[in-house]
């Protein structure tokens, strides 16, 4: 089942991207921020991703929160995230400077490549690359499915 314009905006939902480095980074929309096509096509793949993520997916690293996003309501999620080798953005909402981005919230010291995923985690991230540095770029952008 595809999200539809409506889902996106009364819901918060995680998406999972592969940097232009292999790096693997989740996304949180705040039912604001701007989310790619390959998100929008199946709700049940954005699912599956954020459960093995959240769930499966083992700590192998240490944290690096950023400032001032520590008061984040998201932060015990984006730190958990992190020490499973994952960098963390969140809807930049609250920075009309940046209103269509998301911003770093969290960051591992040593980030999980998606090489490293098993076989079946790599098929389903294939077509999420995105042509941004998550290690170097506080701000990422994407195009918005709906325009």
């Amino acid at each position: 089942m595809r999200f539809t314009e409506i889902d996106l905006q009364i819901n918060d939902i995680m998406w999972f991207g592969i940097d232009m480095n292999g790096f693997i980074f989740a996304c949180t929309t705040a039912g604001t921020a701007s989310v790619p096509e390959f998100v929008c096509m199946s709700k049940e793949q954005t699912e599956l991703l954020a459960d093995y993520f959240m769930e499966k997916l083992k700590t192998t690293t240490a944290e690096n929160l950023e400032m001032p996003y520590i008061d984040n309501p998201l932060i015990n999620n984006a730190i958990m995230l992190a020490k499973k080798g994952i960098f963390v953005f969140d809807a930049a909402s609250d920075d009309l400077a940046h209103d269509d981005d998301y911003v770093r919230i969290a960051s591992p010291q040593i980030p999980l490549q998606f090489t490293k995923l098993p076989d079946e985690m790599q098929k389903l991230l294939l077509d999420h690359i995105v042509s941004v540095d998550v290690a170097r770029e506080k701000y990422i952008r994407v195009e918005h499915t709906y325009g």
